[in-house]
């Protein structure tokens, strides 16, 4: 009976206002434990940004005691690769020379576009090394090649620029990395990447935003932004990066430089940061940047050795094919202006008309095409990347700062799938574009095992309808806009994501393809945006984003060709370059 009194009692003390009383106590406590994670997050972040400076300015200060002239670098940093990789196997410039230089050069370029992330310490020793070899020398002695944030380096954190990543220092290089130093490179900074890399953009909250070096309002496209910027600013002469959605060759057309995406698998892509491996369906590529072809064909050499097939037996054993590169045989080649989604802009047109022209000038045969059902393909590319609901991102997020370019993809991660349908459907209505609602559902994720099975049997189909329609067009190889539309303003990933299709498509096939740049946007490109469509919101703010100081920024055009024949891809691009350059 006492028993029962106290409980009444105690449920009467309950009633009213000391219930209230505990509930704000509990949503007291739990604000104040919410606002305590997000300073720790802010601090940890900060103390890391801080270092990465610190670290910057300390290799400065060393640069500036041993008197590297800014005329010694420029003669340097204007090199070709080519002659830079003579000069250096000849002894005719040292390598210590050389890595000084693109420091120095690397570190005035990051504090206006904030493209490198930090040093690579050891570079300056490693060069010495290589200044030490006697005898045969590696394919790339000497050569300075900067790093994406993504790959391991021994003894550096590896965040993809996520705070749970940092302090924790990986214990060996990548593998790419490792052959690079085995061939005789000389890894000297790391740059910049999104937060996630999941985006076209290039910010995130360690970091920061990574600007466009021809408009500092406007991105150097993602995920690989920082390489993007640092070699199309000087910084840097040869690059590795990373793609599964176009994050070598987006960069690469915003930043005017060339770029390979290879088969998945060709080059090694163990030592990369594990947010996207468990996910098999479309994989990561890893891929070179430089400033010319020359300097994408030389990488490819080095990299494709026995070394680097003994360091990853999943790679298949295949050097680089020198009769493919140089086979001067006329090809037939499919090309396209776009994709029967998103139009790309006159400019971007007119970079494969050239390019066009120039193939036609040696004896090639285009012919016109449409890739097949760039819808569906899209479909395909979005079910694969959020089949978990996206909870490996939110998971890998969890207690994070979201940097600006993905907080609304986050944010709308986090809702009720039932809302996340219902804002699709609004979405679909308003944008007049089924797409852009069904990237929003896209989010819910995969239901089952069961969906997924069949989901990857949709994938299956897509590659052979493609096989197929190359077969009966009876094409080499393709060439088609490099993306879209050229360099973007900052922040307007969301506005402009449906470009992505003109890359996601060749991560869906599986299929290699570089971008090699061929013009910029003029005024009259500019007046041409008038017959641009504007039935849908993306065309809208496709034309918005156009007409808002385009006028200069670079436009490419990309080369495609069947699984594991990148050497074709590279043979493409060079004759485009060579044409360019002959038409210029």
């Amino acid at each position: 009976m006492n028993r029962m009194k106290k409980l009444d009692v105690d449920l009467e003390w309950l009633n009213g206002k000391n219930l209230s009383i505990v509930v704000l106590g509990f949503v007291c406590l739990k604000t104040s434990h919410s606002i305590y994670k997000y300073y720790r997050t802010k601090s940890k972040v900060k103390a890391k940004r801080e270092e990465c400076l610190a670290a910057c300015e300390k290799l400065a200060e060393h640069l500036n005691e041993k008197g590297v002239t800014k005329d010694k670098i420029d003669d340097i940093t204007v090199l070709p690769i080519s002659d830079l990789v003579h000069k250096l196997q000849t002894g005719e410039v040292l390598a210590v020379d050389v890595i000084e230089c693109y420091q120095a050069a690397a570190l005035e370029i990051n504090r206006k576009l904030n493209c490198v992330v930090e040093p690579i310490w050891e570079a300056e020793e490693v060069a010495l090394m290589r200044d030490q070899k006697t005898g045969s020398k590696g394919l790339l002695h000497g050569i300075p090649v900067s790093i994406k944030e993504n790959y391991y380096i021994k003894g550096y954190d590896c965040t993809a620029g996520m705070q749970k990543c940092i302090g924790e220092p990986v214990s060996e290089d990548a593998v790419i990395v490792k052959v690079l130093k085995k061939q005789g490179a000389v890894p000297f900074v790391r740059t910049n990447v999104p937060q996630t890399m999941m985006t076209f953009e290039c910010s995130n909250p360690i970091y920061g935003r990574t600007l466009n070096p021809y408009d500092e309002d406007r991105g150097p496209g993602g995920s690989s932004g920082g390489e993007g910027a640092l070699i199309a600013a000087g910084g840097s002469i040869l690059g590795i990066g990373t793609d599964i959605g176009g994050s070598i060759r987006i960069p690469a057309n915003m930043c005017g430089i060339c770029g390979l995406k290879p088969t998945a698998g060709r080059i090694s892509s163990g030592g990369t940061h594990k947010l996207t491996k468990g996910q098999t369906l479309v994989r990561t590529s890893a891929g070179v940047l430089s400033r010319d072809v020359d300097g994408v064909v030389m990488a490819m050499r080095a990299l494709l050795c026995q070394y680097m097939f003994e360091l990853d037996p999943t790679v298949p054993p295949v050097p680089f094919r020198e009769e493919m590169y140089n086979d001067k045989r006329p090809l037939r080649i499919g090309f396209y202006l776009d994709d029967g989604y998103i139009p790309s802009v006159p400019s971007m047109h007119r970079a494969v008309e050239k390019t066009k022209e120039a193939l036609e000038a040696r004896g090639h045969t285009m012919i016109p095409m449409q890739p097949l059902d760039a819808k569906r393909m899209l479909r395909l590319f979005l079910d694969t990347v959020g089949a978990d609901g996206t909870r490996t991102y939110l998971v890998n997020m969890k207690d994070d700062i979201y940097d600006s370019t993905v907080r609304r993809f986050f944010y709308t991660s986090h809702l009720p799938t039932a809302a996340q349908k219902l804002i699709a459907g609004i979405m679909s209505v308003v944008s007049r574009d089924d797409m852009a609602g069904y990237m929003i559902r896209a989010l819910s994720g995969i239901r089952s095992v069961y969906d997924y099975w069949n989901h990857a049997v949709d994938i299956e189909d897509y590659k052979d309808e493609t096989l197929a329609l190359w077969r009966t067009l009876g094409i080499d190889a393709v060439v088609c806009p490099g993306f879209a539309f050229p360099a973007v303003p900052h922040n307007s990933f969301g506005d402009l994501v449906g470009g992505c299709v003109y890359s996601t498509m060749y991560n869906v096939l599986n299929y290699p393809a570089g971008v090699v740049p061929v013009t910029k946007v003029t005024e009259q490109d500019i007046k041409d945006m008038a017959n641009y469509p504007q039935k849908t919101m993306f065309e809208r703010n496709i034309k918005k984003m156009m007409l808002g100081g385009t006028v200069g920024l670079s436009c490419g055009v990309q080369c495609v060709a069947l699984p594991y024949k990148e050497e074709l891809v590279l043979r493409l691009m060079k004759e485009i370059e060579h044409g360019v350059k002959e038409e210029n």
